[in-house]
């Protein structure tokens, strides 16, 4: 089992292929397994590495709440490139992952050949409302465990477009979810869910970057719309994608025009990568 100790923490991923670097990461409680149709489609050309956050799937998950948050996500992401011999890689990620690929690009530009940020950003526009079922969800949490978790994560209106394929789709998120621990659950929403700072509030180090970035929305994912065009608007150049019939889970719900875009992006990006790692 491919585990690797950095910043503290053993993670656990995934790789495949070989060639320009692609690291994903994803959103609470999917796990690795989120990029299988990225994983699938990019392998045979690229570098792909997806790996399980702190306290998700078969990563470490501490106990301690204070192990929880956005930087430290960062630097294990940091350190997982660093282990891996990797020095420049495309970096992407959705929901939390997306704001972690993001801040990666804002503090280490230098290791950042491309950033891909999918459907991310969902409580920029209410953080109040954001507090709020955040701390409802930890409750359930630490009440019911990881398994009522997971009945409210599969009905989840955002993941409804996905569900909706059928009772498999609703295994995948299902088994997803409990492949995690409560306490890592919890601490994941509390630390870093719960306490990142509002995409808006990066407005001035969005409009100073100088990474070739792709902004990736579902068409329906009515968490990150605003904040996706914004993203769009503030970062120089960057390119935003809209996936047509798809919500929160667009990788997963229209993985064919997902992958389309991510490759154009990735060709895009390419004369600019250097050292392939």
């Amino acid at each position: 089992m491919p585990m690797v100790k950095v910043n503290g923490i053993g993670l656990y991923f995934e790789e495949v292929g070989s060639g320009l670097p692609v690291v994903l990461a994803h959103g609470t409680g999917t796990g690795w397994r989120e990029w299988q149709p990225q994983i699938a489609a990019l392998g045979d050309r690229y570098r792909v590495v997806a790996y399980d956050a702190r306290g998700q799937g078969r990563s470490e998950a501490p106990a301690d709440r204070r192990c929880y948050s956005q930087p430290l996500m960062v630097e294990d992401l940091h350190g997982l490139l660093r282990h891996l011999g990797i020095d420049r890689a495309c970096v992407g990620g959705l929901s939390m992952g997306g704001n972690v690929a993001l801040n990666f690009a804002l503090a280490h530009p230098e290791m950042a050949a491309g950033v891909i940020v999918c459907n991310t950003g969902a409580g920029s526009d209410d953080p109040q409302l954001l507090a709020a079922e955040i701390k409802r969800r930890v409750e359930l949490l630490e009440r019911q465990g990881v398994e009522a978790f997971a009945d409210e994560y599969v009905r989840d209106p955002g993941h409804a477009g996905f569900v909706a394929q059928g009772p498999e789709a609703a295994a995948f998120l299902r088994t997803a979810v409990t492949s995690c621990t409560a306490h890592g659950l919890a601490g994941t929403l509390a630390g870093v869910v719960g306490n990142r700072p509002s995409i808006y509030s990066l407005g001035p180090q969005l409009a100073a970057m100088r990474v070739p970035t792709m902004i990736i929305m579902g068409e329906h994912d009515d968490y990150c719309t605003k904040v996706s065009a914004y993203m769009a608007e503030t970062i120089p150049g960057a390119e935003l994608a809209v996936i047509r019939n798809a919500g929160h889970l667009s990788n997963l719900e229209q993985p064919q025009e997902f992958n389309a875009a991510v490759e154009r992006f990735l060709k895009r990006v390419w004369p600019t990568a250097g050292a392939r790692g």
